[in-house]
């Protein structure tokens, strides 16, 4: 856990006050005692006794109700004021608006407990803390904590009043239930804890509620006074954990209760908020708390019903709080201290020292030099990306698998299995079934919780043609007795609870399991919002796993801390970007970006794809096959991936052969190659070839020789197959079949450069495809295939893809780029790879997007991909690895120019661990181990001819992937 004590201004407010040491008044620091004693001499009698109030603001309420407000402020000066439900921006405008009224500067409080959502529109609804009592690692939970404090310190917030630390153990509660994180004292505790520290260390006051604990009632404190009937033993064993574990850590304020405990007060009728032997006997010197202490609101029936306005104010201060929260009669109130000080039964030492404490708590905050709160994009701040992503966080590791008695989950989308959604509770198909349908063959429909048995019936008959029935809960009710949960709906469920192929997902609360008895899977989603239907779907499906434990008993059959454990997949799934930490909106700037390329000619069309952390949150296409057809880019359609090819087949290749033993990097190519041994490259290692270091040219035009006379051409070349011309290259064209044989001739006798001088090249590359034939014995494009495409369930990464797709969906490159004429369409554009018959180890594969982000995805997984391990980590680390000052390069593959006086193929925001490649015909691929990243670009910017650069000059690719680093790097 991270500790406190992290920023100065917080850091200084607990040396002063809840480190426990002494008493503010007492603390001998001259500069904050300076300024707390100089705003002390400068308030009336009545305004100092005001430092005590903190009163309502409803901005819903309207006008007149905030020029009461208003006039309560101007008139008394009161110490705080505590918000209510409203608009962020308003809310904002407001406090600046009451703080300029207010000569020392006001504590501004809100309840908050899940966020700013418990009161504020337009903001995020973290989970209720029953739900966070669900999950194992509290680091999180302190996350939460101190992006709830950084967004209160946003609306010039100090104080809100959380977390909630009753210990819940009566499922009728009216009144906190849901609001705690369960039965567990210790649960409480550490969860408690997490929450609070996190806010303190973002400057916010925490306040743990409700003191002694309210979780054990069953009459709303809002509508009476409840009674607990507890012994002190009971309560020092269960209800008082939290709060003395909280003190003992730090926490800064505390709630008091309306509660009535004889055990602790007998008196008819005297709430512990009002109770001198709760607050300074218990809470003050028995748990040695020094903090803070505010009632409860003094306008709830639980104390207002039985007491007078302005007497109950005096009594709660009598009894030992600091902050009177929601006063009913502040004049009265004080008159009445007034009164008490001057006839003896209220110490003025006593009195002033509380002021003096408050006035120190805001010299802390800084509202001794109070500067206005910034009115504008209030919302956007609030809502960042990485408030988003705590979320997404938290909801997926309180998903709690409660039974699972048959091992049903995670279901594998390559079973295939005929699944059965039935959405109980809503009219619609819900997110929750829509994740699903994106993930297997599901069907889906929707019936209202209030329908009949007969239609209940009717659904059920037709459960017998699928393999699994999902039935998700919706729309119920967070309160007791029945949480929303009819008849019907129960009785249809535990109709089902002998199906062996059943799973139930609960979005709802846990205390509603009462009424399911018996089930074999139970997935509890807790609440039913979309962000947790996502998580639900991603669960179910193995996308993520699952380890919460239920935080409540229910009855004798669910019982406190149950929890069936599953393990994710190591597959690229669908997600969302903001529950890996991304900004929808910056993202979508990439369509922007994209759309302008095809706009300006800079490629027919183009896939794009990211994935962070195991994750698709962003997979699009663009523009057209060509420019002038009327066939739209799909996902789906297959793109000439060029050089790419050099990593996504040829170098994968080397790197399993190198880990297997069956070659070493190190070994020289003559090694397999024999026919090397009497030319200038015998001398040449793997590695250097794949450094590009071995001094080969870039590339030879092996077609121009073909085509410089026609009598050479036709000598080649055919327009039919025959038993001389077997290889096709395209566009009704056939070669000469042992014409490669040429083609290799040339490479042997061609030139070498300077040997260990970095020269991009493809002739070390088809080399290498007849290399790795030799060792595997295997045609290379085969050997590729059953090593990592088909075991992966990689169906469209190809070469030769007119085997095995129609030409539809296969989108065309140039128009007659070489000694082929007409448009080049399921061929490989490269001229070598055509005349190689398509596969070559430096061009020719084909696939689109996703298949080829599947392929990087597993490097960055370690080497595994669902589950099965296709290479050791240490080999991929070993290849991608920079390799020399010579160049940037790893082993074959590409890497980010670190320089910044050179070209750089990545965006400057790359780590230098990216890896990566990209493509002649416009394609690019990274993979980013720092950052769980993977970035494909795919287009055929080389039609109508390869001249088009306009893709290269304007970086359209560079900065796409500029936008993505930017979308998770920037607040």
């Amino acid at each position: 856990m991270k500790q406190m004590l992290k920023y100065t201004t917080i850091f200084f407010l607990l040396l002063m006050t809840s480190t426990l040491l002494a008493p503010p008044s007492n603390v001998h620091h001259e500069h904050s005692s300076t300024w707390a004693e100089i705003t002390f001499d400068s308030l009336s009698v009545d305004e100092r006794l005001a430092q005590l109030f903190m009163i309502e603001v409803r901005p819903t309420y309207g006008s007149k109700h905030i020029a009461n407000v208003e006039k309560i402020i101007k008139d008394h000066q009161v110490g705080g004021i505590i918000f209510f439900k409203g608009d962020p921006t308003e809310e904002v405008k407001l406090t600046n608006k009451f703080q300029a009224l207010s000569k020392t500067k006001m504590l501004v409080a809100i309840d908050g407990e899940w966020g700013l959502a418990m009161r504020l529109a337009n903001t995020i609804s973290y989970p209720y803390q029953l739900g966070l009592g669900s999950i194992q690692n509290e680091e999180i939970i302190y996350d939460m904590g101190k992006e709830i404090g950084r967004q209160c310190k946003r609306m010039g917030i100090h104080v809100n009043f959380a977390p909630v630390i009753d210990v819940n153990n009566n499922p009728n509660n009216p009144v906190i239930n849901y609001r705690s994180f369960g039965e567990n004292p210790s649960n409480v505790c550490n969860k408690g804890w997490a929450y609070a520290s996190g806010m303190q260390d973002a400057g916010i006051i925490a306040c743990a509620k409700h003191f002694p604990g309210h979780g054990d009632t069953d009459v709303d404190s809002h509508k009476d006074l409840p009674v607990i009937n507890h012994s002190m033993e009971r309560l020092r064993a269960v209800e008082f954990q939290p709060f003395q574990y909280l003190i003992g850590q730090g926490v800064m304020s505390v709630m008091t209760a309306h509660l009535f405990i004889p055990a602790i007060d007998d008196r008819k009728n005297i709430a512990i908020s009002i109770s001198d032997k709760a607050i300074n006997g218990i809470l003050r010197r028995e748990m040695s708390f020094t903090g803070l202490s505010f009632t409860d609101a003094l306008n709830m029936q639980g104390v207002a019903k039985y007491h007078t306005d302005g007497e109950l104010e005096l009594k709660a201060l009598m009894a030992g709080n600091d902050i009177l929260l929601s006063p009913g009669d502040i004049p009265k109130a004080i008159r009445l201290m007034k009164k008490a000080m001057a006839d003896g039964r209220l110490s003025e030492d006593y009195v002033w020292g509380k002021v003096l404490k408050i006035l120190n708590y805001k010299h802390a905050l800084g509202l001794d030099d109070f500067q206005p709160i910034n009115e504008n994009n209030v919302e956007k701040d609030l809502n960042n990306t990485k408030a988003k992503h705590i979320n997404y966080k938290l909801i997926e590791q309180e998903l709690c698998l409660v039974k699972d008695e048959n091992s049903l989950l995670p279901l594998n989308p390559k079973d295939n299995r005929k699944v059965f959604s039935i959405a109980i509770g809503t009219g619609a198909k819900t997110k929750f079934q829509k994740e699903l349908e994106a993930r297997g063959n599901v069907k889906s429909i929707a019936i209202s919780k209030n329908a009949s048995i007969a239609q209940f019936n009717t659904i059920k008959a037709q459960m017998k043609n699928y393999d699994i029935t999902i039935v998700s809960l919706h729309k119920m009710s967070k309160y007791p007795p029945n949480y929303g949960v009819t008849n019907q709906t129960a009785q249809f469920v535990n109709s089902l609870s002998t199906s062996e192929n059943t799973v139930v997902v609960n979005f709802g609360n846990p205390y509603n399991l009462k009424k399911f008895r018996n089930q074999k899977t139970m997935l509890l989603g807790y609440d039913d919002f979309p962000e947790n239907h996502i998580k639900a779907a991603q669960a179910v499906y193995g996308v993520i796993g699952v380890n919460g434990t239920l935080p409540v008993t229910v009855g004798e059959e669910y019982h406190a801390d149950m929890g069936v454990t599953t393990l994710p997949n190591s597959e690229l799934n669908t997600g969302v970007p903001e529950e890996v930490g991304m900004s929808s909106a910056r993202l979508s700037k990439i369509d922007r970006i994209a759309q302008q390329a095809v706009n300006s000619g800079a490629t027919p069309g183009c896939q794009i794809l990211v994935a962070k952390n195991g994750r698709i949150v962003y997979n699009k296409s663009f523009g057209k096959h060509t420019f002038n057809s009327s066939k739209k880019v799909q996902n789906s359609d297959l793109y000439d991936l060029a050089s790419i090819t050099k990593v996504a087949a040829t170098t994968v290749s080397l790197m399993k052969l190198d880990e297997d033993g069956l070659l070493s990097i190190n070994d020289k190519m003559v090694k397999y190659l024999p026919e090397l041994a009497e030319t200038n490259k015998a001398h040449m290692t793997i590695k250097m070839v794949l450094e590009h270091k071995a001094g080969l040219k870039d590339w030879i035009p092996f077609y121009y020789e073909t085509t410089k006379d026609q009598n050479i051409y036709d000598s080649i070349y055919t327009s039919e197959l025959d038993e001389l011309h077997t290889i096709s290259v395209g566009n009704g064209l056939y070669i000469l079949g042992d014409y490669k044989q040429n083609i290799m001739q040339r490479i042997y006798d061609s030139p070498l450069g300077t040997v260990g001088k970095y020269k991009y090249s493809d002739l070390g590359m088809i080399l290498m495809k007849e290399l790795i034939e030799r060792v595997t014995g295997n045609n290379f494009n085969e050997y590729v295939a059953a090593l990592y495409y088909e075991p992966m369930g990689i169906d469209r990464l190809t070469f030769l893809p007119l085997d095995k797709f129609d030409l539809s969906e296969i989108v065309p490159t140039s128009v007659s780029p070489d000694m082929r004429k007409g448009l080049v369409h399921g061929n490989v554009h490269d001229p070598a790879a055509a005349m190689l018959g398509g596969v070559s180890g430096h061009a020719g594969l084909f696939g689109n997007a996703e298949s080829l982000a599947v392929l990087m995805q597993m490097l960055l997984n370690g080497g595994v991909y669902n589950n099965v391990q296709y290479l050791e980590k240490a080999t991929i680390d070993k290849f991608t690895a920079k390799q020399s000052n010579a160049s940037r390069r790893g082993i074959g593959w590409d890497k980010p120019e670190m320089n910044r006086k050179r070209v750089n193929p990545a965006s400057d925001l790359a780590s230098p661990k990216c890896f990566g490649h990209t493509g002649f015909t416009g394609t690019m691929v990274w993979a980013d181990p720092k950052y769980d990243l993977v970035y494909v670009f795919l287009s055929n910017r080389v039609y109508p001819t390869q001249e088009n650069r306009k893709l290269i000059r304007d970086g359209v690719r560079t900065n796409i992937m500029d936008v993505i680093y930017q979308s998770f790097m920037l607040p």
